[in-house]
């Protein structure tokens, strides 16, 4: 039965309650405005009745309330909207770092409000113009090149201001990665406690709460996933995860990690601890950039060699003249020729199938009286001499090369089978193969070197169809000149209003067209040697590659008429006494194997390379990106693995590994092919024109230094330092075909033509594959970087719009309301009294029971 006392349990359990309601609510108005903090409210439910059913069960009608009892003290939270929440402002915090980056990087440019790279373009271009209308003024020379400086300073300063900001990303992204390793080290340790008090039958919502905002914090820099006993995780433990990885777990920690990047200036990967990797497993063949857009994959490369990064060079043959005055009148004549020309690493000729009676494959029929053909066979540094030449006497076609082989045709035929038996002598260096029908001849390079074919005499390459496209030019050579003059007039054959070809027997191109892209250009440089003092002529592509080889192909001499003679071009060194190339200095692409596709680069650091493939009938002429995100520099010989795997795939951690790597390198591309076009074609036609006083008859000279490639052109542009001594040096006036200024008379400046060409390249539709011009495609630059910036800044703001929603929607749940916590105040206080006096109540019931009952007799 119940005692006597059974209502004051009741009470204390009641006023219990009521006071722990109370504070509760009154902790609530405490943290209204702390960071993270969730309201809490405490679950109370009816205590057991008495008694509980059974046999033994007092006789009483019905089960007796015992008053209320405390459950819990819990926060209010919605998981659905804290997961969300954590989801979206991980969005938020890359969205954030990609328009930091965006808004940095328009300030650099400064376009359009702001005198920028454009303006300093413009009074360039203007400069030009005031030059070829007053050639012979040194002011205009004087501000030409100032403006000049003035372009180099600002592309300069974009470029340094750009890598700077690339260093300034990667000093955040260690900011970053610390805040990130101590948030999780906190996270790890609160777990710890909170396990404890939850042990021993505590309820840490404030640290629980604690905890949800660190991973809130860290939710911003990465993007991170959380798990705990009361979303999925069946061992209790509260997980955070990484994409698979655990960065906590319990009490366990796992740390990000900087891992530099030797191919990307050193630059920091963010990987996890304990899943460490090596982003190429050989650094000594090759090193990297791989960017936040590169796949997640393990690529192979294979390198077979090296690039040289060099310009082909000619000169300096064993049979050429002996001169100790360069303006000596040489007291020749005869002429020579020229082609920058190569062919691919697979060369097929055209199709000979049977005809007029003539057998399949059939090249050359017996003449009628005299027939000899000469052309060059090159690959890499390799070099045949092919002579095809008709004995008359015995009826059969003689072929010798210089290099001591020899061969005749069976009949009075010569055959693609012959000079396929004859091209077996190669078989180290180039193969030869016919088709299965027999009437196509295949050469091919055995290193993967590009060959070229070119007639020196006749036109049997040319018939073979094995020569190459690009037009040659004739240089005539009069008793007058002297070594300067000769030079200037190969520089000045390169205008193309002086550009001549060589006959045509000689070459499939139409007669007159010159050649029109700096590529099929070269310049001639008067040398001394330093120990003789004897000059020389030096023939030096215009870039590098062995694309660009140069092939000496032969002329008339002595006024005999006599086609396909290397007499003037021996005496001059561009060839030896036994007719081959006096090269002095090779170029040789890289070629490696990435993926089981061949490619050929000219340079040995690059995004895109050219691709060897059937497709262009291995030509390798069109560069194309070798994988998505990846830029390369190769190291050396050797084969390796490219492995790339992005640990962080959100947060400002990803949107500043991505505004270093993909970002600000995509702008630094632009600045690469401006200056690598202006570089190429400015320097092109400026070796064309001749200075002015006592340079009047200089030609040859860079305007600006070279630079080796498109890739990175931008960190090497500058001017050459020559013209800011001496701006007589600026090439103004084009030759008049004689190897002197146009319209010179003294020391005047000539006609102002060649100024007036490079004015013109603001026009010329030289960038990007030759579909834009210098102001279009730095319009299009700035175009695109305004609509990144658009693009971020609203999807920022949108983002933004979006957390704060959801924040709204979570504060809804979490938030504390004062009004509701007054409410609640009041509503436990009244109970609170009410609750008292029950046990008052109660209290003088048991006073009369005890005192006042059991007193008979008085």
């Amino acid at each position: 039965m119940l005692n006597s006392f059974f209502g004051f349990e009741m009470g204390r359990r009641a006023m219990d309650y009521f006071r722990r309601g109370m504070e509760t609510a009154g902790h609530n108005i405490s943290n209204a405005n702390v960071e993270g903090y969730s309201r809490q409210r405490v679950d109370a439910s009816s205590s057991p009745p008495f008694t509980d059913p059974g046999l033994a069960r007092p006789a009483l009608p019905g089960q007796i309330g015992t008053g209320v009892q405390i459950d819990a003290i819990r926060r209010l939270r919605d998981l659905f909207l804290d997961s969300q929440y954590r989801e979206e402002v991980c969005v938020k915090g890359y969205w954030d770092a990609v328009l930091n980056a965006v808004n940095q990087t328009e300030m650099y440019v400064n376009e359009p409000a702001g005198k920028g790279f454009q303006a300093a373009m413009n009074d360039f271009w203007a400069a030009l113009q005031e030059v070829s209308k007053r050639p012979d003024n040194s002011a205009t020379r004087e501000s030409l090149v100032q403006n000049a400086k003035s372009v180099v300073v600002f592309l300069q300063q974009l470029n340094t201001n750009y890598d700077q900001y690339r260093t300034a990303l990667n000093k955040e992204i260690r900011l970053k990665v610390d805040e990130a390793n101590s948030l999780i080290d906190q996270i790890a340790q609160l777990n710890g406690v909170i396990e404890e008090i939850k042990g021993v039958g505590g309820n840490p919502n404030d640290l629980m709460d604690r905890r949800d905002l660190l991973v809130e914090k860290l939710s911003k820099i990465i993007d991170c996933t959380v798990g705990s006993p009361c979303i999925d995780e069946a061992d209790g433990d509260f997980k955070v995860d990484l994409g698979g990885k655990l960065l906590v777990q319990g009490t366990e920690a796992r740390h990000l990690v900087l891992v530099p990047v030797a191919g990307n200036q050193g630059f920091f990967d963010v990987q996890v601890e304990d899943n460490l990797f090596s982003h190429v497993s050989d650094p000594t063949v090759a090193t990297a950039i791989l960017e936040q857009k590169m796949p997640e994959s393990v690529v192979s490369l294979n390198v077979n060699r090296l690039a040289s990064e060099t310009r082909w060079e000619l000169g300096r043959g064993d049979a050429m003249l002996t001169v100790t005055d360069k303006d000596r009148a040489l007291g020749l004549r005869g002429s020579f020729a020229l082609q920058v020309s190569s062919s691919g690493v697979v060369r097929s000729s055209a199709a000979f199938p049977a005809a007029g009676g003539n057998p399949v494959g059939t090249v050359l029929i017996p003449p009628t009286g005299n027939a000899s053909y000469r052309f060059r066979l090159s690959a890499g540094d390799f070099e045949s001499m092919v002579s095809v030449t008709w004995d008359s006497v015995n009826s059969r076609w003689d072929i010798t090369d210089n290099l001591g082989n020899s061969a005749s045709t069976a009949g009075g035929f010569l055959n693609l089978s012959d000079l396929n038996s004859f091209f077996a002598n190669y078989s180290a260096k180039v193969t030869s193969s016919l088709s299965t029908g027999g009437d196509q001849l295949t050469l091919s390079s055995v290193d993967r070197h590009l060959l070229s074919i070119s007639d020196v005499q006749g036109n049997l390459g040319s018939l073979l169809g094995l020569t190459g496209s690009s037009p040659a030019v004739t240089i005539e050579v009069t008793e007058a000149d002297s070594l300067v003059t000769i030079a200037n007039k190969i520089n000045s054959a390169y205008s193309s209003d002086l550009a001549r070809k060589v006959p045509p027997e000689l070459t499939t191109n139409p007669p007159g067209t010159p050649p029109e892209t700096p590529e099929q250009w070269l310049r001639c440089l008067v040398e001394q040697d330093g120990t003789t003092g004897n000059y020389y002529l030096k023939l030096q592509s215009h870039l590098v590659g062995e694309t660009y080889r140069i092939n000496v192909l032969g002329g008339s001499d002595c006024g005999t008429g006599q086609g396909g003679s290397l007499y003037m071009a021996r005496k001059l060194g561009f060839v030896n006494a036994d007719d081959s190339t006096s090269v002095m200095t090779y170029s040789q692409d890289a070629y490696f194997v990435f993926e089981d596709k061949e490619y050929l680069s000219s340079t040995n650091a690059f995004k895109d390379a050219r691709r060897l493939s059937a497709s262009d009938l291995w030509s390798a002429s069109m560069p194309t990106e070798v994988y998505k995100g990846l830029r390369l520099e190769l190291k050396g010989v050797g084969a390796t693995q490219i492995q790339s795997r992005h640990h962080v795939k959100g947060g400002e951690l990803r949107g500043l590994l991505e505004s270093r790597d993909d970002f600000l390198l995509t702008q630094m591309d632009w600045f690469d092919e401006i200056v690598f076009g202006l570089v190429t074609e400015f320097n092109s036609l400026h070796y064309s024109g001749h200075g002015s006083g006592d340079y009047i008859n200089t030609t040859g000279i860079d305007f600006f230094v070279p630079v080796v490639g498109k890739y990175g052109a931008s960190s090497n542009f500058a001017l050459n330092q020559l013209l800011e001594i001496h701006s007589s040096l600026v090439a103004a006036s084009s030759g008049d075909g004689a190897g002197h200024a146009q319209g010179a008379a003294g020391n005047s400046s000539g006609d102002g033509s060649v100024a007036l060409k490079l004015a013109q390249l603001k026009q010329a539709k030289v960038l990007n594959g030759r579909s834009a011009d210098f102001n279009a495609y730095y319009e299009s630059f700035i175009a695109e970087l305004g609509a990144v910036g658009q693009r971020a800044s609203t999807m920022a703001k949108n983002q933004k719009a979006l957390v704060d929603q959801i924040n709204t929607q979570r504060q809804s749940v979490m938030g504390v309301n004062m009004d509701e916590e007054m409410m609640d105040i009041i509503k436990f206080q009244q109970a609170f009294n009410g609750i008292a006096r029950y046990i008052t109540t109660i209290d003088e019931m048991l006073d009369k029971i005890i005192n006042g009952m059991g007193r008979v007799g008085l």
